[in-house]
């Protein structure tokens, strides 16, 4: 039998009862295209307003944002294969509506953005993570604590389990192609790509979970008030919905394993790994996008965007405080009241906005300042006095030096 006449033949044997339909089958493509439109449109704004804070008002790029442009061109490329099988073979497709060419091209497909994926995740966590420490540790985690040392173990277990997984993946049937395309005779598959796929899916929701709650502890010991805590807390909480994209994706994912449908079931692991994508990426963008968007000049049009901008400033101004509070010698536990300093008032309760900050530290300070928002956080005024005395002697001998023609 030929190539062609394989490439012709039905992918599956329907069941009982049911007529194959390979020329119009039943399919979700429009659907599958407004969701792609949406998290397209939704994590390009992000991306967009993001860089424009980082080149044109900061004019400043960091380690994160060159990984962020990495997932994010991966992303755009995952979404692009997955719009060419809209005509062919489909999506929602079952594989008894599928002929053998079909098939073959949908698991192409889905191999190679599974590889593309792994890649995306590699880099969009790294970047969440890494921003994460540059936002709640002051001068950039040279204070090694705890939060410091978690968000390192989930970048690097994160980086080891998607380098493993794509080699296993890759490397599991004997020859590559044999992947997706079964009709090629003499090929065998050494690892079970289904389990892969399964422990990938698993991975991802506890890295998730972690990147979701990994900042809320810092955020709710900030020394602010309980109304700025719990914006703050939303922002970052956005990984809700990329935890309950991984949840949906590891179910099906789970639902594929145990299925001979593939074309049917791998749509909707493949259409919720967009929504995830989509979903980290506004985690990562999101607590930038209102300093982004007060940098247009749009404060008139959404007259919140000031307040909600000065959430994300303030954490990393009071985590700077804070770091300082603890270590400066004199000051952990007392701050200076009107009866140690001359009747200078210093505010220190939970809800105050006003905290002192010892002199040698201000240009430590004086960096989220300019980096994070353009709001005056700190206000000081200076008082001096100067006492003068006439002394006659002294005044000669001045007059002398400055005037030596001159005779006394």
């Amino acid at each position: 039998m030929s190539a062609t006449n394989i490439m012709d033949m039905p992918a599956m044997e329907p069941p009982l009862g049911v007529v194959p339909n390979y020329d119009n089958p039943p399919n979700q493509n429009k659907m599958v295209l407004a969701v792609v439109s949406v998290c397209l449109i939704v994590s390009s704004i992000a991306v967009i307003l993001r860089f424009y804070l980082k080149l044109a008002v900061l004019r400043k790029m960091q380690l994160q944002d060159y990984f962020l442009l990495a997932a994010f061109i991966l992303y755009i490329a995952i979404l692009i294969m997955y719009c060419r099988l809209v005509d062919y073979p489909g999506w929602y497709v079952h594989m008894w509506d599928v002929r053998m060419g079909g098939m073959i091209e949908f698991l192409r497909v889905g191999i190679l953005t599974t590889s593309m994926f792994l890649g995306f995740l590699f880099s969009i966590k790294t970047a969440i993570l890494v921003e994460w420490i540059h936002i709640f540790l002051p001068n950039g985690g040279n204070r090694r604590n705890l939060f410091f040392w978690a968000c390192h173990f989930v970048i690097w277990a994160n980086i080891v389990f998607c380098i493993v997984i794509l080699i296993l993946v890759n490397l599991a049937c004997v020859p590559h192609e044999y992947l997706w395309n079964r009709t090629i005779k003499g090929g065998y598959c050494r690892i079970n790509t289904a389990y892969t796929s399964l422990s990938a899916a698993c991975f991802a929701f506890a890295t998730d979970i972690i990147i979701l709650f990994i900042p809320q502890r810092i955020i709710w010991t900030l020394n602010m008030s309980h109304r700025r805590k719990l914006g703050v807390s939303i922002v970052f909480a956005l990984g809700m919905a990329a935890c309950a994209a991984s949840i949906i994706r590891l179910y099906y994912t789970v639902a594929r394993s145990k299925s001979v449908d593939l074309t049917y079931h791998l749509s909707t692991v493949q259409l919720t790994a967009v929504g995830e994508g989509a979903c980290v990426i506004l985690v990562m963008c999101m607590p930038n996008v209102p300093k982004a968007v007060a940098g247009l000049k749009l404060t008139n049009i959404l007259p919140s965007i000031p307040s909600w901008a000065s959430l994300v400033s303030v954490v990393r101004l009071r985590s700077s405080q804070q770091s300082l509070r603890k270590n400066a010698a004199g000051i952990a536990a007392v701050w200076p009241t009107s009866a140690d300093k001359g009747g200078t008032n210093w505010q220190n309760g939970p809800g105050s906005e006003r905290y002192l900050v010892p002199p040698e530290q201000m240009s430590s300070t004086k960096q989220y300042d300019l980096e994070m928002n353009n709001t005056i956080v700190r206000s000081t005024e200076i008082q001096t006095n100067e006492n003068f005395g006439f002394d006659p002697t002294v005044a000669v001998q001045e007059h002398s030096r400055q005037h030596p023609w001159v005779e006394r």
